[in-house]
């Protein structure tokens, strides 16, 4: 699944303003307005300064006071970006509604609709399941990325593979695939999970688990 065509330009237009007053606030890279005027900005600076953005995201507020000139379905839109989540995700298996996210902090497994290509789009030919570097952010009522993602070459062992796929087996059957980034659809009830770290040895990627409680 992917966006429409206006939800496309919605965020295009809502995002790339955010992110060059975030550079001008920062002053991250001062060519960013002659990179952006030559439409030549690559993905590595908009990222570094997305990065920025997430890491203090009290800037949007900044941002929503300083310019007048936005319309109030950006105005909530931005607004609603606060609710990011930003990580080291599996990519699990595609579905015709989104693609499947598995956080590693957290095990939470999310629904993410691609922008302006698939997922399946994107990573065509890779083994899944596949880590990335991501940030999750809601658009209306679908999660989505930021559009800047890093990807890792690693190849996942057969016991950790297993074990993505029981997760997301568990979720499904408990009807706890996120799909929204809402308030009101983040879970709270007392669930036992478990603690996972990516260990790399020789190219190699295993999953190291302990239990823990969380509310």
């Amino acid at each position: 699944m992917v966006l429409s065509t206006k939800d496309r330009k919605l965020f295009f237009s809502t995002w790339m303003p955010l992110l060059r007053y975030v550079n001008d606030v920062y002053g991250i890279n001062k060519h960013l307005v002659k990179m952006v005027e030559a439409n030549c900005v690559s993905s590595a600076v908009l990222k570094e300064i997305a990065e920025v953005l997430w890491d203090d995201v009290s800037v949007i507020d900044e941002y929503l006071t300083a310019v007048y000139d936005l319309t109030k379905e950006q105005r909530e839109l931005i607004q609603s970006w606060k609710r990011f989540v930003r990580g080291k995700f599996l990519l699990e298996w595609h579905l015709k509604k989104g693609s499947i996210f598995i956080s590693l902090d957290d095990e939470e497994v999310y629904q993410v609709s691609g922008i302006t290509s698939s997922w399946e789009e994107m990573f065509p030919h890779v083994r899944l399941p596949f880590l990335l570097d991501v940030t999750l952010i809601p658009f209306k009522d679908v999660i989505i990325s930021d559009g800047l993602v890093s990807a890792y070459n690693f190849v996942l062992g057969r016991n950790m593979v297993q074990n993505v796929q029981n997760i997301y087996r568990e979720a499904k059957e408990a009807g706890r695939i996120h799909k929204t980034l809402s308030n009101n659809k983040i879970y709270r009830e007392f669930i036992t999970r478990r603690k996972c770290r990516l260990v790399i040895i020789n190219g190699w990627a295993a999953l190291c688990c302990v239990a823990v409680i969380r509310d």
